[in-house]
C-alpha cells in the first residue's frame, strides 16, 4: 500500500477502485464503520431536507388558509405558522413579538398526518386565541376538527382528510357525547355558512370583551348557548318563526332578524323590520344580523335581499344601528338547496336618557 499514491497517479481511476477494493478487503470492520458513518450522514442529510421541504410546504398550506380565514372574519386566525419537528409530544406556543405561533410536532412520516397534526396544534393557540380560556374544553376540540376539516378541504387534501376521519376523530371523541354534539353543530353551521361569520366572529368578540375577567364556568356555559341559537336558527324551515327572539346573556346579547318575502313585505315594506329592531333595543340587544335567503340562483338578488339592504340603510339613517359587515355567500339550506344569502351585520344603538324620553313622548306609530 505505500505505493498507492504512486499507482493512482500512473495509472488514474482504475488504480484508485483497486485501492479501494484492496483497502475493503483487508480492514472489513474499519470498512464497515465507515459506511455506517456514511449512511448516517446521508440519512441525517436527506432528513433534514426533507423536514425542511414538508416544513415550507405546511406552513405555506396553513398561513394562506389563516390570512384567507382572517379576510373574512377579522381577528379570527390572527397569527402566522413556525413548524418544527421534535421528539416530544406535539405542543404550540406563541411567539407574541413576532405574532407568530411555533408548532412542534412529531415526524409521523408520512404528509397528510404531518399537516393534520399541526394544524391541530396551531389551532389550540392560533384560532380566536381571544375566547379559548373562556370556553369549554369540548367546544375549543371541535372548534379545531372543524377548522381543521375546512383547511384539508379547501386544498383538497383528501388522503390527510381520510386520516383525520378515520384515525383522529375516533380517540377524540371517544367517551365525549358533548365533543360529538358540538361537532356535529359545527358542521351544520358550516354548511350553512354561520360557522365562520356568526359563530367565530362572536366568539372573538365575546373574548375581547372579558378578556381581563378570570374565566369561569358560566363563560362557557353563555358560548355554549349562545351556539345552540345559532344553530336553532340555521336548522328552521324557511316559513317557521325563529324558536326564540335572540340570545339575550350577559355578554353576547345577539338576535337574527329574517327578512321574509309576500304580500306583507310588499304592502308594509321597512317598517314591521324596523320596529322589530326597537324592540331588540328596548329588550336590551346589543347587535343583530339581517339575514334573507335568495334565490338558487348564483348571483341572483331577490327582493327580500334588497329589502335587507334597505332596512339596514334606514337603521344606520336614523341613528338606530351601525351597520357593520355586508356578508354574501351561497350556501345550502335544511332542504339540500344552495342559495344566494345576504347576512348585514348590525350594531344596536342604545337610547340615552333623553332619547329615552323622547321615545315616551312621542312613540313610533
Amino acid at each position: 500500500m505505500t505505493d498507492a499514491p504512486q499507482s493512482v497517479l500512473t495509472f488514474g481511476p482504475w488504480a484508485l477502485l483497486v485501492v479501494v477494493i484492496a483497502f475493503v478487503f483487508t480492514n472489513p470492520e474499519r470498512t464497515e464503520r465507515l459506511a455506517g458513518w456514511g449512511l448516517g450522514f446521508l440519512s441525517w442529510l436527506s432528513k433534514g431536507f426533507r423536514h425542511r421541504s414538508i416544513k415550507a410546504t405546511i406552513q405555506g398550506q396553513i398561513n394562506t388558509f389563516a390570512r384567507s380565514m382572517d379576510t373574512e372574519v377579522g381577528g379570527c386566525i390572527p397569527y402566522n405558522v413556525r413548524l418544527d419537528f421534535v421528539t416530544e409530544v406535539d405542543r404550540a406556543e406563541l411567539q407574541p413579538n413576532e405574532e407568530t405561533v411555533i408548532v412542534r410536532i412529531r415526524d409521523r412520516l408520512h404528509d397528510d398526518r404531518n399537516i393534520v397534526h399541526a394544524m391541530l396544534a396551531f389551532c389550540t393557540v392560533g384560532v380566536i386565541p381571544q375566547a379559548r380560556c373562556f370556553l369549554q374544553e369540548v367546544m375549543n376540540s371541535a372548534i379545531d376538527l372543524t377548522i381543521t376539516r375546512k383547511l384539508l378541504n379547501s386544498q383538497k387534501h383528501y388522503g390527510a382528510l381520510h386520516y383525520l376521519y378515520n384515525e383522529v376523530v375516533p380517540g377524540c371523541l371517544q367517551g365525549k357525547p358533548d365533543l360529538d354534539r358540538f361537532c356535529r353543530i359545527f358542521d351544520t353551521l358550516d354548511e350553512d355558512g354561520l360557522f365562520t361569520r356568526v359563530v367565530l366572529a362572536e366568539m372573538r368578540d365575546f373574548g375581547a370583551r372579558i378578556e381581563t375577567r378570570y374565566p369561569e364556568e358560566s363563560h362557557g356555559v353563555e358560548a355554549a348557548q349562545f351556539v345552540d341559537y345559532v344553530h336553532d336558527v340555521a336548522t328552521r324551515e324557511a316559513h317557521e318563526d325563529s324558536p326564540s327572539v335572540g340570545h339575550l346573556g350577559r355578554y353576547i346579547r345577539t338576535a337574527f332578524v329574517f327578512i321574509g318575502s309576500g304580500t306583507r313585505m310588499a304592502a308594509e315594506g321597512e317598517a314591521p323590520y324596523m320596529n322589530h329592531l326597537r324592540w331588540l333595543r328596548d329588550l336590551g340587544y346589543e347587535k343583530a344580523y339581517l339575514a334573507a335567503r335568495g334565490s338558487a340562483h348564483r348571483g341572483e338578488i331577490t327582493a327580500s335581499m334588497e329589502m335587507a339592504q334597505l332596512v339596514a340603510e334606514h337603521a344606520q339613517r336614523s341613528s338606530l344601528a351601525e351597520r357593520g359587515r355586508t356578508m354574501r355567500y351561497s350556501a345550502t339550506d335544511p332542504q339540500g338547496t344552495s342559495r344566494e344569502h345576504i347576512l348585514i351585520e348590525l350594531t344596536i344603538i342604545r337610547l340615552t336618557r333623553s332619547d329615552s324620553t323622547q321615545a315616551a313622548l312621542f312613540p313610533n306609530p
